[in-house]
């Protein structure tokens, strides 16, 4: 029996429709979903070494040791604008080959607390910590880079673009088993 047509089996007429999965996936893609977004997030505990000094005076230098904890959001997608990805395969299994995760903007940074560790005579802690903070969110963005090369993110996208098509392909197939998805990167 051919993919697409009628058959006899059994002395049975069999009606079976082709799906063109390809095309689902690319429509699909085009129409409602040109970038798929997720938030990874990151708990960091830092000590942190303050020093202060006075120029000019016999005063020592003064030394604060803080530890912070902030949490860091980072918002990363999937670009699947069209030109950016291809699908390939058939009814059995799906390619999508498409692009790494990428941040898509700058990572969300809020400190969560601090204890101060050790405290120094000259060093005014409020003061200390808002300069803290300050210096967190170029930390946040330089380790991005980092982050989105880790074993973990390329699942989890994944697992967002697999619940994102999956019940389209369901729909599209009716009572026929639907293809098996696979993701690579180029």
């Amino acid at each position: 029996m051919s993919p697409a047509g009628e058959g006899v089996d059994d002395g049975l007429i069999v009606r079976r429709r082709s799906v063109d999965y390809e095309a689902i996936v690319k429509s699909a893609l085009a129409e409602k979903a040109s970038l798929l977004t997720l938030t990874l997030a990151q708990d960091i505990v830092r000590d942190q070494h303050l020093e202060k000094s006075i120029a000019y005076t016999p005063l020592p230098t003064s030394r604060a040791r803080v530890r912070v904890t902030y949490h860091v959001e980072y918002p990363i997608g999937l670009n699947l604008a069209p030109g950016n990805f291809a699908v390939s395969g058939g009814p059995e299994k799906l390619v999508v080959t498409l692009r790494r995760p990428q941040l898509i903007a700058q990572p969300s940074v809020r400190l969560k607390s601090y204890q101060v560790l050790d405290s120094g005579y000259l060093v005014d802690e409020k003061t200390a910590l808002l300069k803290l903070q300050q210096r967190l969110q170029p930390e946040a963005v330089e380790n991005a880079n980092k982050l989105l090369m880790r074993r973990d993110v390329l699942p989890r996208s994944e697992a967002v673009l697999r619940r994102f098509l999956e019940p389209i392909l369901k729909q599209q197939a009716g009572y026929d088993p639907t293809p098996r998805l696979e993701f690579r990167y180029c």
